[in-house]
């Protein structure tokens, strides 16, 4: 006996439809090649799998004690081919992949235990940089794709968002008078440790603090939000995190109140434009939206 794909694809197509010309258009085949596939299996199974008249076409007996035996069979073939396309896709040497600080700490380690059970024969290459350092590794091509909240979109790379986000107001004990809402205005009113000039978050701080025309008293200027964490769980002053970053604010001892108007920064993976999405790339992307998407009691 010499069963093959085509002979069961074509069986199945004839009995979901009940019609030889429905199955052959579906198929892509022609109704004499897909006859042919009907006879060639009936011939070596020894038995007829369907009644032919000039008005309809049914199962016989032997052909619906067929029917699941062969749609097992056809999943089964089609699912481990499709799971070894995966493999193939997956089997690079490395994959080199950046994230910003905050998330690359906090989200990232997690993350990389499912993505190795997904993907056992990728290598990943964690690069944890501000959003410009990133930027610039993307376009020298020393990354494969980069994740994290970049203000402006370059020509020559592509943005697909993963999760929108707000700024929020993070702070201590000590500035519990804040409240669950705090206007914009009013967040300059305290003492606000802040970024670089190149970080997004920043630039749209100094935006808001230009709009709304207020002075930004800022007791410390630091490099990362992490380090702005420990800052302000110490008492040092407050700061602004996108609200994709809980999963790290949630570890320390401080507490976020929504800022009105709210204002977005959305969170990117960025890949240099022409470069092929593989398989292993969207799996942590997948992930990353999964994660970033949570409800915020489950994030932290």
């Amino acid at each position: 006996m010499n069963l093959n794909l085509r002979q069961l694809k074509a069986f199945l197509g004839v009995a979901h439809t009940s019609n030889f010309t429905k199955a052959a258009q579906q198929q892509h085949l022609s109704q004499a090649a897909l006859s042919a596939s009907i006879r060639e299996l009936e011939a070596q199974l020894r038995c007829r799998l369907f009644e032919r008249t000039t008005r309809s076409v049914e199962l016989t007996a032997a052909g619906r004690e067929f029917l699941p035996v062969a749609q097992q069979v056809v999943d089964a073939l089609e699912g481990a081919a499709l799971e070894l396309q995966r493999l193939g896709d997956a089997k690079v040497s490395r994959l080199r992949l950046g994230f910003t600080p905050i998330l690359a700490s906090n989200v990232v380690p997690e993350l990389l235990e499912e993505f190795q059970r997904q993907f056992p024969l990728v290598q990943v290459d964690v690069v944890d940089a501000a959003p410009t350092e990133l930027l610039e590794a993307l376009e020298a091509d020393r990354l494969d794709a980069a994740f994290g909240a970049f203000a402006r979109k370059r020509s020559g790379l592509t943005q697909l968002q993963i999760a929108p986000a707000t700024l929020m107001l993070v702070y201590s004990d000590q500035f519990s008078a804040i409240g669950e809402r705090i206007g914009w205005p009013q967040v300059f009113d305290y003492p606000l440790i802040t970024l670089n000039d190149r970080s997004p978050v920043q630039q749209l701080i100094t935006e808001m603090a230009r709009q709304v025309e207020a002075e930004i008293r800022s007791p410390m200027v630091v490099n990362h939000l992490e380090t702005a964490l420990g800052m302000v769980e110490k008492g040092f002053g407050v700061a602004l995190f996108p609200s994709f970053a809980q999963a790290a604010w949630r570890r320390y001892q401080v507490r976020a109140s929504e800022i009105y108007p709210a204002v977005s920064l959305g969170y990117f993976r960025i890949m240099k434009s022409g470069k092929e999405v593989g398989s292993a790339v969207e799996g942590m992307t997948q992930l990353l939206i999964q994660r970033l998407h949570k409800p915020a009691a489950a994030a932290g």
